[in-house]
């Protein structure tokens, strides 16, 4: 029998049937679960951010970085045309606390802290006194253990310039200026991606000065690369003096060490 012998009725019944079934098992089976829609893409780094990245990646990787919250380097600090030498401690902790102790036999200690709220400085010519401005900034900057991380926190204004040279190395130069307006460029090398150097113009006690600084012999410390040798100039002054790191280690500062002296504690008071 074909539908054209089937009486009127009849296909209008047969077809009401259809719709219902489908209805029926259109309400019965799951809905379509509807796709997350893709996560929007990372932002394209700018070309600071890129020579940063690659300079965390040369020295360890971030999670490197980030596995330690405080850390202890012993070095020496030597002032060359001066026939000046001693020993330094440096300890930071997360996320800005610091301490930096300077032992010059015959000279005494020289000590600047920063708590995480109060900067101070503490030597045998100046005394004991509470840092503000500009120079409390650069402490601040310093006593950050996590810094490598934290470019876009601590340079709000930053500059690729472009390839030149350092010491005559092949170097990336970025321009950086921090929050209290002090500039400076960085070099960081061409083939290893590792900071090199940096030209600054910082503020200190003495003044503002423009200084060049050249740093080398990375060597790996807990997973970390860190540069031990570090030479400063200050044309302005005559003056250069060097830092060399024999130890770091980590997770070993007692809170206890960015407590201010009673002599810093009377000055609050």
């Amino acid at each position: 029998m074909s539908l054209h012998s089937l009486p009127r009725r009849t296909l209008l019944v047969l077809a009401c049937c259809g719709l219902i079934l489908g209805a029926c098992s259109a309400y019965e089976a799951d809905p379509p679960t509807p796709e997350a829609p893709p996560p929007p893409p990372p932002p394209e780094l700018t070309e600071e951010q890129k020579i940063f990245a690659r300079h965390v990646e040369a020295i360890g990787g971030e999670d490197a970085i980030r596995a330690y919250t405080s850390m202890t380097m012993k070095g020496a600090f030597e002032m060359p045309a001066m026939g000046v030498s001693g020993e330094a401690m440096i300890y930071l902790a997360a996320p800005d606390k610091g301490l930096i102790h300077i032992t010059i036999p015959g000279l005494g200690n020289n000590v600047q802290g920063f708590d995480g709220e109060i900067g101070w400085a503490e030597d045998p010519m100046q005394g004991a006194r509470l840092l503000e401005g500009a120079e409390l900034g650069v402490l601040k900057r310093q006593a950050r253990i996590h810094a490598d991380l934290e470019y876009d926190e601590l340079y709000p204004q930053q500059s690729a310039v472009g390839e030149t040279e350092w010491n005559g190395q092949a170097a990336y130069q970025v321009d950086l200026v921090d929050a209290d307006g002090n500039e400076s460029s960085r070099y960081f090398a061409v083939e290893t991606g590792l900071m090199i150097g940096e030209e600054a113009t910082t503020t200190t006690d003495m003044g503002t000065m423009e200084t060049s600084t050249t740093v080398s012999d990375y060597q790996e410390f807990g997973g970390v690369l860190f540069a031990t040798s570090t030479v400063t100039s200050i044309p302005s002054f005559g003056m250069e003096f060097t830092q060399t790191v024999e130890s770091v280690s980590f997770d070993d500062v007692d809170p206890s060490t960015f407590e201010p002296s009673d002599a810093i504690k009377a000055l609050l008071e």
